[in-house]
């Protein structure tokens, strides 16, 4: 996801805050973990929502102004426990959809970015925009005059789908909800998705590899995680994921994972895992022992976007 340099700038944004990250923030890499960094971008999501359209906003069940897609770029490793300091604007709307940007600074620089793009939710689909939500963008818009020109076009979601069934994905997995997965209008959380994805690739990779994993000199950290949401609904008693290779490069690779409840397809997600050496945390080569058991995983027919297959 090419960002231009603006979004790295405290003052491009509307909205800034600061948010606390918490030792339970914090992965077995000693930096803040992947999924607990979207989680801040999404309460800044949140945070921005209440400022346009209202302090109930949050409370509003039907229609629902949920995420379509999201998209997280991780620039730096954030430390616990400095503060975060936030930013979120407006990014751009059209007739079915609208962006907002979110960024996280640490110690006077910027260590993520993330786009995500929100509609409006009614029986687990995405509707077009009532008219008070074009008022209230169009609002919001002429108040960041001055800024960074705004984008008026909504893209495409930055990964495709749905995936037609869970038994294309050449691994394949369950999980088990929780009470927590449920957000405040009882819909499947974006964070639980978020944790769905890094635990279907982290057990992925696990089982793959087995023990050489551990005793490899390399391994994999999150450069960028993207999501689609393709049904808003209850969390099921029993999500079935899996996951399949979709890009190996020299440095990187791309895991694409689906979430179903039985036959239908929620969401996918694609996370690109940067290769590094495990002793200096620099890049490094994907090994060719690694890149050939990868191979085997190939999901076929679902390119990354903008990528070649």
């Amino acid at each position: 996801m090419k960002k231009d340099a603006w979004r790295r700038q405290p003052s491009s944004y509307t909205l800034q805050s600061e948010l606390m990250p918490r030792y339970t923030d914090v992965d077995l890499w000693q930096h803040l973990n992947n999924a607990a960094l979207i989680s801040m971008h999404g309460e800044n999501c949140q945070r921005w929502l209440r400022g346009v359209f209202g302090t109930s906003v949050w409370r509003q069940a039907k229609p629902a102004i949920a995420t379509l897609a999201c998209a997280t770029d991780f620039l730096a490793e954030g430390q616990y426990p400095e503060p975060l300091t936030t930013g979120t604007r407006l990014l751009g709307f059209d007739a079915d959809s609208f962006r907002l940007a979110s960024a996280l600074f640490q110690n006077g620089s910027c260590v993520g970015l993330h786009d995500a793009t929100l509609a409006v939710w009614d029986q687990g689909q995405p509707l077009a925009l009532p008219s008070a939500v074009i008022d209230a963008l169009q609002a919001a818009a002429a108040q960041q005059n001055g800024l960074p020109a705004l984008d008026r076009a909504a893209p495409e979601a930055p990964v495709p789908g749905p995936i037609p069934t869970i038994n294309d994905l050449p691994w394949r997995m369950s999980l088990n909800s929780r009470f927590s997965d449920s957000d405040a209008r009882s819909q499947t959380s974006d964070a639980s998705v978020a944790r769905y994805a890094e635990q279907a690739r982290v057990e992925f990779l696990t089982q793959v590899f087995g023990d050489i994993r551990r005793a490899s000199t390399t391994g994999f950290i999150v450069g960028h995680v993207a999501a689609r949401w393709l049904r808003r609904s209850r969390p099921a008693a029993d999500w079935q994921t899996g996951c399949g290779v979709t890009r190996l490069g020299d440095r990187s690779i791309t895991v694409r994972g689906a979430l179903f409840d039985g036959d239908v397809c929620h969401a996918v997600y694609d996370t690109v895992m940067v290769v590094i050496d495990r002793e200096t945390r620099r890049s490094a080569a994907l090994p060719d022992d690694t890149r050939a058991l990868l191979e085997t995983y190939r999901l076929r027919g679902y390119l990354q976007a903008g990528s070649p297959g």
